[in-house]
């Protein structure tokens, strides 16, 4: 009874199962046809591919429970064919053995349950292996699928149906072959046919056997992430049922490679499972009882690989085992004879570096150590370091360890190993276990006495770690501790920091902090960043080491380094860091809007200039990365009306963008500099390369930087020296002279109470470096403190002599060198399975291979300095991108190559000598006999390996270069060969004519360019000769009557007293001598070719007049040319006299600028150009000219005649006679110009006068921003107005020399006058000046060199007196009769002997004295300071500030105490003598006014105030009494008239209210 209920129940359960589970019935052996296809290559359609065909029956058979699978007659075939949809015949291709240990593991069975219809729980043999279980798993995941939709994505009305009567839709998690992924189900019913298919949603997988290399170096990209997919695969499975049976499942699978949209390289698997039989079973199909796995590919031999190549010989098992050493020793034989069969470094070289980087990740250190014995220690020189390179770029644990232990032996070079280290920096497979070996190795007695080593270990430890821990870019397949990892390497660091006993150990350790990108590090970071007791280097360098944690955590970033930027007690240098850092975040609009904020009401110049042009700039910035910051930049900059001084030199971030938006590509240069007060010096400037190729971001691809503080002491102490020289070489009454003038001034601040500013310059302090960044690593550091200075002063300088012979021992030297070089440029690795079981590699690197060899000597005679260099630089780089997929039965593939190779031997001589002409001889050789190459190969391949790999050889792959005709089309074939100079240059081959990243991938190109010489050793030989000045007369320069064209006429009354003031100057400046040089460049080359040029200068001593004329004359290189090919230029200009006041510039009647230009050029037929130009005033600048003020006097009238006095138009009128193709190529650059600015550009016909173009440029005088444009050609006249341009300087005949220019435009001002005073660091502010002398400002440094005081002439004058102490001399001016009188020591100075004393005359009444550091104007009203912007930071005191950029902190009184009470301010810069005394005044008695909304009410008796100018000295408190009055009644309005002339008595009035007024008792003047 029990039996037939249980047989029931049985029943009852098969019946109620879904038919799809029904597919396979028990006691039933079924037959499958499998056929797999692989193809590999271009995705275009004809093109050949590399294909190869599995084909097999499959056995399956089930019970209630499982199902077990089992593959028979297994054939392989595969050849190089046509692509096309249908599966190749097996005949069509070429078959393929299968070893016996292949087939028989083949067969074995698998089994499976199938649950639900999804195939899980696989066992398989123990002998089965993985490459085989996984393409059982493909064909068990062909019959994996559940049709029936969850019953969240059912519809009400569906519940209950069939699952065969549904034509439905859905979409559910499935676990497949390539992972546990989102599927999307479709369920169509055709008669007796349903169809199922199923595609996968990549996107959406929570578990994926794929993994990654050598991607950490890259940075976020949101913008591009969503658009710039690199590889997109495709997978859809189609299942066909008839009767509830499987007839036939199919899969495709698509993988592509996408540039720019555009799909390059594809590989593609095809399988089939088709239905031929069934019937009862015969023979049972073993049971199998293995460990139970998934159907998601099994990657335990990435597993295993990854773990060997991140722990060496620690795992417990090795994947290369099997692979005896002996065959990979023969390997590596067999690949060095091929590299010395080729000789020079040729593409093939960089092929086998690939190859044994590929050998040398498979060995273990005891068979690097026996391949080390057997191969290294018996080759050559290039042998050793292309192996040495392998070592280092196969990145493995075992390839690591063993070069840092024959490092610790001193087998390898310091130089070497430092640069083995920086290859390891960027080892794909970064793991503990090498961060460990590489500290390790940092405590080793050769890394603690080689600084380079040292250096370099530490930043690459940094380095490995960072690729350990952070998993953005990585997909590792072996999971670390990272907390703990992170812990243990940060503490070890930090210990490194805080051992520390120099700025440049304490910088390292930071780099090397910074190069591991820890987030743990963040608090400690921001410690030291905070900490002032650290030296500013240290602390500068915590900022930049947060620079790796932008992307992982930028709010982080945010939040530590904002506020340090707002808060202005920090160091100026150390705020601009902190917002660079902070930019790079990609900040969001609040956080931009702060940064606003504070530059709105910043006080430091230099930090709001910096911040104005970075928002500006990423505004602006057509980096794909940064389309959301600009678009905020742009927004919060509109808000804004901010806008920085114009300033000469000011910190300054600029950037140069060059995408292409479409492609996500390009690249940004970027360039910051950093200024401050207190140095000469940029306080930090860098220059870095940012690349973006797809959407994948290369922040800091590359980047050069310096950093430097307190250094700019050297330059002083060099001054210095200098100066002590020239005190040595004076008389000693000269000596006593300054120091009694250095006394002088100390006395003076002795008098007022001056405490000396002590100088910030600390010698210990001093510190620069120069470093090297290249992937967002620090790659390189070179430190300069105080001692290296010291010790090359000590080794070159005794007794403040430069010793030549110590100079000439070190530079007189003749080496020999042979340098070798291999690096993979990048490397970057991604694996993922398909769903043929089958692993697929996408790879792309640059294996490069550089070698020089030659010799070099220096030599250094006399005043002559020699240096030769005789070298033989050879070059080979191949960039492989490729698809391969690989197994023990095949390698199947395709990839683009692209090569160059470049060999250029060469001897370079240089002479350089100073006797009576300054010479410089450069000479290139060309050695006999020898060619030159450069040459480049690109072209897609396809290949196909079988078997895939063998145990004992290596098996070279069947290669096959992909033509393709539409690309094919796009290059052009060449070949030529020219004799020029006595070379004989070859091109041939074909080459693009159209560049793109598609193009260069598939296309076929092979160029080269060689350079043969076969006759002697040819010479170039480059010579300059540079003479002083000779004095010369000017009566040479011969006037051209035409200069002035009738282009050039003004107003017609001041036409001919123009020409005669011209006629006059002209006369007067050639009488006077004047001064000639001369420069020589000679060209001398073979086949007795040669150029010779001169360029002759004539100038009067003021530079008024100059003729510059210029000779050329060369050979004829070219077929047309049968003489000489000469030219001759003469250039001459002349500018008008410096007007010294607007008087008169109004009374000059010339003011132009005349220029005049002749040259003639040619061979046979000559060309000839004349150009006559003048720089005159535009009727606009005109009329701005006479609106301005007439009465203006002294500084201002100076001001404005330099704004007067500008030339913002150009007239020019060109006579030619040019040969027709020289016609024909200017009408060319023409057309493109007008092309170029079509929009604004418009032009109509006219018949003006032959082989004559008139021009005239006019800018606007107000901004300098916008220009109209007139060319008038002898066809006609074309204009171009309101064009805009970057701001423009214009020149003013009125402008002083150069010299003075500079410190105007760049340097700190300070400007006294009437009662107020706007200070160096632009702070305006309101005081009174007495008839005591205040101290304007002074060199307040503990050896001063400077003082300026000044004082009112009289009590109610506005007119003011001015002390000047300048050394040893006192001067003194004051305005008299309308002119400066001046006396020095006493003594009344002519205005003719003004230049003796170093004072200069400044338009009619106003005087410029010089200073040791800049100048004072002074015109009897205004005191005028100018200093350069770096003169005596914080060492300069009164009433005009301290100079140092901040605006907060101007009134530091004689004590140098902050003060906020201006009186205290004022009062301690009195300088209280006997000439002198403090001014008191009587109290001045005034009827006080209070003014309300509805009255207004007055005191009835007068109130004692203190007149205008004074302050109270005391005061009481008095009870006053007050009358009001309706604002609006006439009486009010009459006593306020009233009391504007004298005090009012108001006692008959009554009284409204009594108030108590606090009223002085006395009133001093400060």
């Amino acid at each position: 009874m029990r039996s037939i209920i249980f047989a029931s129940l049985v029943a009852l359960a098969f019946a109620t199962t879904p038919a799809f589970e029904r597919l396979f019935e028990p006691k039933t052996d079924y037959y499958y046809k499998f056929d797999g296809l692989v193809l590999s290559g271009l995705p275009i359609s004809s093109t050949e591919q590399s294909q190869t065909r599995i084909s097999a029956r499959a056995r399956i058979q089930s019970n209630e429970r499982d199902i077990l699978l089992q593959l028979v007659d297994i054939q392989l075939a595969a050849s190089h064919l046509p692509d096309s949809e249908m599966m190749p015949v097996m005949s069509s291709l070429e078959q393929r053995e299968l070893s016996n240990e292949y087939k028989k593991v083949l067969e074995l069975p698998v089994r499976a349950q199938l649950k639900n219809g999804l195939i899980s729980e696989l066992q398989f043999e123990k002998e089965d292996t993985e490459w085989s279980e996984n393409m059982k798993r493909a064909i068990l995941n062909m019959i994996s699928f559940n049709p029936i939709a969850p019953r969240d994505e059912k519809l009400e009305s569906d519940e209950g149906k069939e699952w065969t009567e549904d034509n439905t839709a859905f979409f559910t998690n499935e676990k497949t072959l390539e992972g546990n992924c989102q599927v999307a189900y479709s369920v169509v019913r055709e008669q007796k046919k349903t169809i199922v298919t199923k595609s996968v949603n990549f996107d959406k997988c929570t578990e994926r056997s794929e993994t990654a290399y050598g991607l950490r170096h890259t940075s976020e990209c949101p913008e591009c992430d969503n658009q710039t997919e690199v590889i997109r695969p495709q997978t859809v499975y189609t299942y066909v049922l008839e009767n509830n049976k499987l007839k036939q499942s199919e899969v495709r699978s698509l993988y592509t490679i996408n540039v720019y949209g555009q799909e390059v390289m594809k590989t593609e698997t095809r399988s089939k499972l088709v239905f031929e039989e069934s019937h009862s079973i015969k023979s049972h199909i073993k049971k199998v009882n293995g460990e139970k796995e998934d159907i998601v590919y099994s990657s335990r031999w990435e597993r295993l690989v990854e773990e060997f190549y991140k722990n060496g010989d620690k795992v417990e098992f090795s994947p290369f085992k099997k692979f005896p050493l002996d065959k990979k020793i023969q390997s590596i034989k067999n690949i060095i004879e091929q590299i010395q069969k080729v000789g020079n470094n040729m593409p093939e070289t960089a092929h086998f570096l690939a190859r044994l980087v590929r050998i040398f990740r498979t060995t273990s250190l005891s068979q690097l150590q026996e391949i080390h014995e057997k191969i290294y220690a018996k080759a050559e020189t290039k042998i050793q370091s292309l192996i040495e390179s392998a070592l280092a770029i196969s990145g493995s644990k075992n390839t690591i360890q063993h070069l840092l232990n024959h490092m610790e032996n001193e087998d390898i070079t310091p130089v070497e190993g430092a640069k083995l280290i920086k290859s390891i920096q960027e080892t794909p497979f970064p793991s503990q276990s090498i961060a460990e070996s590489l500290l390790k190795f940092s405590q080793s007695r050769v890394a603690k006495t080689n600084e380079i080593i040292r250096q370099s270990v530490w930043l690459a430890t940094g380095s490995v770690i960072r690729g350990v821990v952070d998993i953005r870019n990585l997909r590792p397949l072996i999971r670390e501790d990272k907390r703990d990892m992170k812990d243990k390497f940060f503490r070890t660091f930090m210990k490194q920091f805080e051992d520390a006993e120099t700025t440049y150990e304490k910088i390292l350790a930071l780099k090397t902090i910074g190069n591991a990108g820890l987030d743990i590090s963040v608090n400690e970071l921001n410690d030291i960043i905070f900490d002032k007791r650290q030296p500013l280097p240290v602390r500068k360098e915590a900022i930049d080491a947060l620079r790796l944690l932008k992307d992982s955590m930028p709010r982080k970033i945010q939040k530590v380094l904002l506020p340090i930027y707002k808060n202005r007690q920090y160091e100026p240098e150390i705020r601009m860091l902190a917002l660079w850092r902070m930019m790079q975040t990609r900040p969001e609009e609040p956080l931009l809007v702060q940064i606003v904020s504070q530059m709105e009401k910043e006080s430091n110049k230099q930090v709001a200039a910096l911040t104005y042009q970075m928002i500006r700039q990423f505004a602006q910035s057509t980096n794909p990365c940064y389309t959301r910051v600009a678009k905020d930049c742009s927004k919060v900059l509109s808000f804004t009306r901010f806008q920085p001084q114009e300033q000469m030199i000011a910190s300054v971030y600029a950037q140069l963008p060059l995408f292409m938006q479409n492609a996500f590509s390009g690249a940004q240069f970027d360039f910051a500099a950093i200024f401050e007060k207190n140095s000469v010096f940029p306080k930090d400037i860098h220059a870095s390369l940012d690349a973006v190729f797809g959407g994948n971001w290369n922040k800091y691809f590359a980047q050069v930087g310096f950093s430097q503080e307190n250094m700019d002491q050297y330059i002083y102490k060099t001054l210095q020296k200098l100066e002590s020289l020239e005190k040595e070489s004076t008389t000693v009454v000269r000596g006593r002279r300054i120091q009694t003038g250095i006394r002088m001034l100390k006395e003076l601040a002795q008098k007022m109470n001056i405490r000396a500013r002590p100088s910030t310059r600390n010698e210990k302090n001093a510190y620069a470096m120069i470093y090297l960044r290249y992937k967002d690593m620090d790659f390189a550091v070179l430190p300069i403190d105080s001692q290296l200075v010291e010790d090359v002063v000590e080794r070159f300088v005794s007794s403040g002599k430069i010793e030549f012979s110590e100079i000439r021992r070190v530079l007189n030297k003749d080496s020999e060198f042979e340098a070798h070089h291999a690096a993979f440029f990048y490397e970057a690795i991604r694996k993922f399975p398909t769903t043929l079981g089958l692993p697929l590699t996408i790879s792309g690197k640059i294996p490069t291979v550089m070698s020089a060899e030659g010799q070099v000597s220096l030599e250094m005679d006399g005043t002559e300095l020699r240096l030769t260099v005789e070298v033989r630089p050879t070059v080979a780089a191949t960039h492989v991108y490729e698809m391969r997929m690989f197994t023990p039965l095949f390698e199947q593939g395709v990839k683009t190559l692209q090569s160059i190779r470049a060999y250029t031997p060469l001897k370079i001589q240089a002479v350089a000598g100073l006797k009576k002409n300054f010479e410089l001889v450069y000479k290139v050789i060309v050695p006999e006999s020898q060619k030159s190459i450069v040459s480049l190969s690109t072209r897609p391949v396809i290949f196909l390996r079988h078997p895939g790999f063998s145990k004992f050889e290596y098996i070279e792959a069947e290669e096959r270069t992909v033509a393709v005709p539409q690309w094919q089309q796009k290059t052009q074939d060449v070949e030529r060969t020219e004799n020029y100079l006595g070379l004989e240059v070859s091109t041939r081959g074909n080459i693009l004519r159209q560049h793109s990243v598609e193009n260069w991938l598939l296309a076929e190109q092979d160029f080269e360019v060689t350079v043969e010489n076969k006759n002697r050793p040819a010479e170039f030989v480059f010579r300059m000769t540079a003479s002083p000045l000779e004095k010369t007369p000017l009566s040479e320069i011969k006037i051209n009557n035409e200069i002035f064209k009738k282009e050039f006429e003004l107003e017609q009354e001041r036409s001919e007293n123009r020409r005669e003031s011209f006629s006059k100057m002209i006369k007067n400046i050639q009488m006077e001598q004047g001064y000639k040089s001369l420069i020589t460049l000679k060209f001398e080359a073979p086949r007795d070719y040669q150029m010779r040029s001169e360029l002759t200068t004539v100038c009067d001593k003021q530079v008024r007049m100059c003729q510059w004329t210029f000779e050329v004359n060369r050979s004829p290189i070219f077929a047309e040319e049968k003489k000489d090919w000469t030219l001759r230029s003469q250039l001459l200009a002349i500018r008008p006299e410096m007007p010294s006041s607007l008087r008169k510039l109004r009374e000059q009647p010339h003011r132009e600028v005349q220029l005049s230009l002749t040259s003639t050029w040619g061979s046979q037929k000559k060309n000839e150009l004349n150009i006559n130009a003048q720089l005159q005033q535009s009727k606009e600048q005109k009329k701005y000219e006479r609106k301005m003020e007439r009465e203006v006097r002294g500084i201002r009238e100076y001001e404005l005649l330099i704004k007067a006095a500008r030339l913002n138009q150009v007239n020019m009128v060109a006579e030619y006679k040019l040969t027709k193709e020289n016609e024909e190529t200017m009408s060319r650059l023409f057309d493109l110009v007008k092309a170029y600015n079509y929009w604004t550009v418009s032009s109509r016909p006219e018949d003006n006068q032959e082989n004559r173009v008139v021009l005239q440029l006019t800018i606007e005088p107000i901004s300098h921003q916008y220009v109209n444009f007139t060319v008038q050609t002898p066809e006609g006249r074309v204009e171009m107005k309101n064009t805009q341009i970057p701001r423009a300087h214009l020149p003013s005949i009125a402008q002083r020399a150069t010299k003075y220019q500079y410190t105007e435009a760049s340097g700190a001002v300070c400007k006294v006058q009437k009662n107020q005073i706007r200070t160096f660091d632009d702070v305006l502010y309101k005081t009174p000046l007495t008839t005591c002398y205040s101290l304007i400002a002074k060199d307040c440094s503990e050896e001063p060199t400077f003082a300026i005081l000044s004082k009112k002439v009289e009590k109610n004058s506005e007119e003011m007196m001015i002390k000047v102490l300048r050394g040893e001399q006192e001067i003194v001016a004051q305005l008299q009769n309308e002119e400066i009188r001046v006396k020095v020591d006493g003594k009344k100075i002519q205005s003719e002997d003004f230049a003796d004393y170093r004072i200069e005359r400044l338009g009619e009444s106003a005087i410029v004295i010089e200073l040791p550091e800049g100048e004072v104007r002074f015109d009897g009203y205004t005191i005028k300071t100018q200093l350069p912007f770096y003169s005596r930071q914080q060492q300069l005191c009164g009433l005009c500030g301290n100079n140092d950029d901040e605006s907060t902190n101007e009134f530091m009184t004689a004590d140098n105490i902050e003060t906020e009470d201006m009186e205290e301010f004022h009062r301690s810069y009195l300088l209280k003598n006997e000439e002198c005394e403090t001014e008191e005044e009587q109290l001045v008695e005034k009827t006080q006014i209070k003014e309300q909304s509805h009255r207004i009410c007055f005191s009835m008796e007068p109130v004692a105030e203190c007149r205008r100018g004074f302050e109270p000295e005391s005061r009481l408190t008095k009870k006053i009494r007050f009358t009001c009055m309706p604002r609006h009644s006439s009486n009010a309005r009459r006593l306020m008239k009233e009391t504007r002339q004298e005090p009012l008595q108001l006692d008959d009035y009554t009284t409204s209210f009594v108030e108590s007024v606090k009223v002085p008792t006395a009133c001093v003047a400060y």
